[in-house]
């Protein structure tokens, strides 16, 4: 599926929790927001680029003149690595499960 076809499927099926402050493009779409602070956040989206698509979680901050910038901190990778993502991330929470 082209990505513009994906991004208009995203959009009717998934509740998305986009912030506000993130413009989609036609290469991007902001899927999720996670606050970490009252001045930073985790941004979940996915991307095209040269024909291949992309999920990213990054950390954006604001700045004093209230404008939200993407910071270097982050994770970008292609869809084919999702799956082996997803399960480390599974491991990650399992571990923590295990401090309770």
């Amino acid at each position: 599926m082209d990505f513009a076809e994906l991004k208009k499927k995203v959009r009717q099926e998934l509740a998305l929790r986009e912030p506000e402050f993130i413009k989609d493009t036609d290469e991007s779409l902001g899927i999720g927001y996670l606050e970490l602070n009252a001045t930073s956040g985790l941004v979940f989206s996915i991307s095209t680029f040269r024909g291949r698509k992309y999920f990213d979680i990054r950390t954006w901050i604001q700045a004093e003149s209230g404008d939200w910038t993407p910071t270097k901190k982050g994770v970008h990778l292609a869809f084919d690595k999702y799956e082996e993502f997803a399960k480390t991330v599974a491991l990650v929470g399992s571990a923590i499960q295990l401090d309770a």
